[in-house]
């Protein structure tokens, strides 16, 4: 069989940063499991030292010492400056420093212990100075938080711990890593243009959340990255108020936007979660002005439908005939292929 047949491609799923995560290689099964083990033991040691809930973990730590010059290891100080570039790209629309903000909304704790209803709470803002900016950074990897301010990387880490495992994977073969919807792919399977990639429609609240969602678009990736940010699945209900974890920096408040999902393909796997977070703040016009402006692929999906921009339409490999004004002539791709799914969009 050949390592093109999709069929033949070895797969390892695992769980990590609270995420259903998949890693597969196009090479022979026998040579593909240990690079494959390999791999998620690299991301369970990420997430023992970035989690924002284990209170052992190296963030956990930084964030109890805000206001205190740290010394961190090469790989937190790594995402941070990831991290910074991201803020600065998106005019601050991605802050990670927002953590007071997102516990204050109700997700303190991992997102399958978030009760779905919750009691009313007063409303907290954030001061001025809680903004990404504020950190600072000095030689020997030493990062100061200014008091009272805490970090949440999980997007961000899962997007940048997916890129490091695809340059580990080049060795052994073309790849595509799925960190809980966050996909970093390398070179494209033999005799193929890329890894097929589905973009699901967003979750139904009506659909069980094992039931899969029907795909939107099919898209072939190659040595980049698609990222996915929705409020679709990951929100609860406080006080009467339908609440979810994107934070507006300019508020302190989840997000109040008109979009569902956003979805981005770039060749940086941080900067594709950070522009996506970043859709979702700004609202489907704002946000597809700025993306149209900047020439960012992606799409967004609103109540409407979703927008499709111009930079995206040679990665399509398969649209849904329904979001045509007439059908793809390429339909039949999709009944080709084996494909990864952005479908769990898990904030750790």
């Amino acid at each position: 069989m050949s390592p093109a047949d999709p069929a033949s491609w070895p797969e390892l799923h695992f769980r990590a940063m609270g995420c259903a995560m998949s890693v597969r290689l196009a090479a022979r099964p026998e040579a593909a499991q240990t690079p494959l083990r390999a791999i998620a033991d690299f991301f369970a040691a990420v997430e023992k030292r970035l989690s924002r809930f284990d209170p052992a973990s190296e963030l956990s730590a930084l964030n109890r010492r805000s206001g205190e010059w740290i010394a961190v290891s090469p790989l937190l100080w790594s995402v941070v400056d990831a991290a910074l570039v991201a803020s600065e790209q998106t005019g601050g629309l991605f802050d990670p420093t927002l953590l007071a903000a997102l516990e204050a909304a109700g997700y303190d704790r991992p997102f399958e212990q978030v009760a779905a209803v919750q009691p009313p709470a007063a409303e907290t803002r954030l001061p001025l100075d809680s903004r990404i900016h504020s950190l600072e950074r000095r030689s020997g990897r030493e990062l100061r938080l200014p008091p009272g301010v805490r970090l949440d990387l999980g997007g961000i880490a899962k997007g940048y711990t997916a890129a490091r495992a695809v340059d580990a994977l080049r060795h052994w073969g073309p790849c595509l890593v799925d960190a809980g919807g966050d996909l970093v792919a390398g070179d494209a399977p033999p005799g193929w243009p890329g890894w097929p990639v589905g973009v699901a429609a967003p979750a139904d609240a009506a659909t069980p959340q094992e039931a899969a969602e029907p795909d939107l678009l099919l898209l072939w990736l190659a040595n980049a990255s698609v990222a996915t940010s929705g409020v679709d699945y990951r929100h609860w209900w406080r006080g009467g108020r339908r609440l979810h974890h994107i934070v507006d920096p300019r508020t302190g408040q989840p997000a109040q936007t008109d979009l569902r999902t956003a979805t981005v393909l770039d060749t940086s796997a941080v900067r594709a979660e950070a522009w996506a977070t970043a859709a979702l703040v700004l609202g489907v016009a704002a946000a597809e002005q700025t993306w149209l402006r900047r020439g960012i692929a992606g799409v967004l999906v609103d109540d409407a439908g979703l927008r499709v921009t111009p930079a995206l339409q040679p990665f399509i490999a398969w649209q849904a005939p329904e979001t045509l004004a007439q059908s793809s002539p390429e339909n039949s791709v999709k009944e080709q292929l084996g494909k990864e799914k952005l479908g769990e969009r898990n904030t750790w």
